[in-house]
């Protein structure tokens, strides 16, 4: 628009230059009196051609305007959003370069922290295990507080309860010694009787069963206190190295309180109070006596052996009875000590050297086994492997692990180790069993098996201590010899429940089927046997007599 603007005051010059050449040329006033009209005219259209190139120029200029505006306001447009791109790919551009700062920081920080952490994990596992074992510490100690109050009130409630539940097991034993059941049947007050005996003294229900059968209620109570009070230390004297009365008055001096076991031992010694620990004083380890029950006294006796004799310990191991026998033959002869565990047999040639034996040969066999090794023994011991129930105060883990398998298991090992030993005496030799059971089934059933299947009998064991054998027990009957066996019983006799008896042997081999019938049949006579027996004569006598007045009759 301003050029054109210059181009136009230009010409508008030239007229004026042209119309001033005219008035120079012509005269003034013919000038202005002949052409007035024609310039003003001309003028007009100047002016006119001037105002509408004006206004033209005008629009045009305000066209251009409006259009550099839009032109400019695009630009701005355009210029401002390449503005703001760029500003939002700096900001962009920026942003990362943060982030990616941010994240070499935090990397960076992280590997510092790792190694930080590596040179303090030793220390912080340190801490850690500190606090665990404090924590520890504190929640063993919190459930020990708990444990104990819990067990403070379960004792108060439990003596409560226990004293309720003696109170009705009197009341019971009562009722049945005077036959006075009330509403109850005989058989339902046995049960609540079992259940309550099971509660406390903590049998199993199999074990209390069988005691029950074989004891009255009375005594079966008195044998379950007597299996919960301890037995008295005894020990026995070794006559190889010293005598009873050296060894009582050395053990004196040391603070022991002892007595003799009894009339029937030489030997025995009991301990009922000691200062010094009886299994570690210089005796004991010099082998001038042995930690031994006094019941086990009883099977040696019984054997008796003699000097100069061949003598088999089936089941050796530890040693207390190998030992006793050799101390009684006075180291004369030959004992062969055999057991079927080789760690038991490490105790058996301890104490075998600890107590002075030489006459002893240590074997490692199956007892069932040993006829095919050797026979022909003068005398045989066998110390049969039990369940143990006759040393129940020495193992109270015995009333709830034993049942009745257990019992009938091992009674039938013990029938296959008596026939062995039977096997390996010499005709007319002697064998004794013995057991720390009081189980019949362990005791009379084996013996009784042993009569049925080998030529053997039950003679007198030379010995006054113990209760004879049983002739009946359930439904089982045994021969009448069986009343020469002993039985020793904690609450009789106040020592260890034990089982011995002895056998002589007759001939060699197996019983023959002929034979053993008569040896089967029991000589023991029942009430109702003898009822029957008696009926039966009357009608024998009765058919006799009834035969007899036909005959008459007839003739």
């Amino acid at each position: 628009m301003s050029n054109k603007k210059a181009q136009f005051s230009k010409h508008t010059l030239q007229l004026a230059q042209k119309y001033a050449q005219q008035l120079m040329q012509n005269d003034v006033i013919e000038l202005k009196s002949d052409d007035d009209k024609d310039i003003k005219s001309e003028d007009e259209q100047l002016n006119l051609e001037e105002d509408q190139d004006e206004q033209q120029e005008q629009l045009e200029e305000q066209q251009d305007d409006e259009n550099n505006d839009m032109n400019d306001e695009e630009d701005q447009d355009d210029q401002d959003d390449q503005d703001d791109q760029d500003n939002q790919e700096d900001q962009d551009d920026q942003d990362n370069q943060d982030n990616q700062e941010d994240l070499d920081d935090e990397q960076n920080e992280e590997d510092e922290q790792e190694i930080v952490e590596e040179k303090e994990e030793p220390k912080k596992q340190k801490k850690i295990k500190k606090q665990q074992q404090q924590e520890v510490e504190e929640q063993q100690e919190e459930q020990m507080e708990s444990f104990q109050q819990e067990e403070d009130l379960n004792d108060q409630l439990f003596e409560t309860d226990l004293n309720a539940v003696m109170n009705r097991i009197n009341k019971i034993i009562e009722a049945l010694k005077q036959k006075d059941y009330g509403k109850y049947s005989r058989e339902e007050l046995l049960n609540e009787l079992r259940k309550h005996l099971c509660t406390y003294y903590g049998y199993n229900q199999d074990l209390m069963s069988h005691f029950s059968s074989m004891f009255k209620p009375a005594e079966l109570v008195a044998f379950l206190d007597a299996n919960d009070a301890p037995r008295p230390i005894t020990i026995r004297v070794n006559t190889l190295r010293t005598r009873r009365k050296e060894l009582a008055q050395t053990l004196v001096q040391r603070g022991v309180n002892l007595d003799s076991v009894g009339d029937w031992t030489k030997v025995g010694l009991v301990i009922y109070e000691s200062k010094v620990p009886i299994g570690a004083t210089p005796e004991y380890l010099s082998g001038h006596y042995m930690l031994q029950s006094a019941s086990s006294f009883l099977p040696v006796l019984a054997l008796a052996p003699q000097m100069n004799e061949r003598i088999l310990d089936m089941a050796a191991a530890p040693g207390g009875k190998t030992t006793y026998i050799a101390q009684l033959m006075k180291n004369s002869g030959v004992i062969f000590a055999n057991d079927t565990s080789k760690d038991r047999e490490k105790a058996l040639f301890y104490n075998l050297q600890r107590m002075g034996v030489t006459n002893c040969i240590v074997t490692n066999y199956d007892g069932r086994k040993f006829p095919k090794v050797m026979k022909n023994f003068d005398r045989v011991l066998l110390d049969a492997p039990c369940t143990g129930l006759g040393i129940i105060s020495k193992d109270p883990s015995i009333k709830a692990q034993k049942q009745m398998r257990d019992i009938l298991k091992h009674s039938h090992l013990q029938k296959e180790l008596l026939l062995s030993a039977i096997d390996c005496c010499k005709k007319g030799g002697i064998i004794v069993y013995s057991t720390c059971s009081v189980s019949v089934h362990e005791n009379e059933v084996v013996l009784q098996y042993a009569l049925n299947n080998r030529h053997v009998k039950i003679i007198d064991t030379g010995l006054q201590v113990g209760n004879p054998g049983l002739l009946k027990f359930e439904d089982k009957k045994f021969h009448s010899s069986m009343n020469l066996a002993k039985r020793i019983y904690p609450h009789v006799h106040n020592m260890d429940g034990f089982f011995y008896a002895k056998l002589k042997k007759i001939n060699h081999g197996p019983i023959k089927e002929e034979i053993k019938k008569d040896v089967q049949e029991p000589q023991v006579m029942t009430k109702k046997m003898k009822k029957k027996q008696k009926q039966l004569e009357k009608l024998r006598l009765g058919e006799a007599r009834k035969q007899s007045q036909q005959q008459q009759q007839q003739q």
